[in-house]
């Protein structure tokens, strides 16, 4: 069954757009793998926590049909409102762990260094 929390789903297309701006130089077959670990942990956390990352990335799914989807992202990734910023901060904390633990040698920008 598809979940918001799947890769190609809004949580998971979301991920991608911020890992695109945080890492412009990261090749794309380690984004979508990272995309991937982070929707895989998405789906693992505890469920309240998951209720309520699948609520804003349905949200944010909702909110990319209506405005352009890279001002929703960016409106995430610099919002300071309590539970809304908490995606982007997630997305990012995942991810980065995930990329500089499986290739230490990437560059900041995330670069195959």
């Amino acid at each position: 069954m598809r979940t918001a929390l799947d890769p190609d789903g809004p949580f998971g297309r979301f991920a991608e757009r911020l890992l695109m701006l945080e890492l412009p130089d990261l090749p794309d077959d380690r984004r979508a793998s990272t995309v991937a670990f982070v929707s895989h942990r998405a789906h693992q956390v505890p469920g309240p926590l998951r209720a309520g990352v699948t609520l804003l990335s349905v949200a944010t799914g909702v909110a990319e049909r209506v405005v352009e989807p890279d001002r929703v992202v960016a409106f995430l990734r610099s919002t300071e409102l309590p539970l809304v910023g908490e995606l982007a901060r997630m997305v990012r904390s995942l991810a980065f762990a995930y990329v500089w633990e499986t290739w230490p040698s990437t560059t900041p920008t995330g670069g195959a260094g």
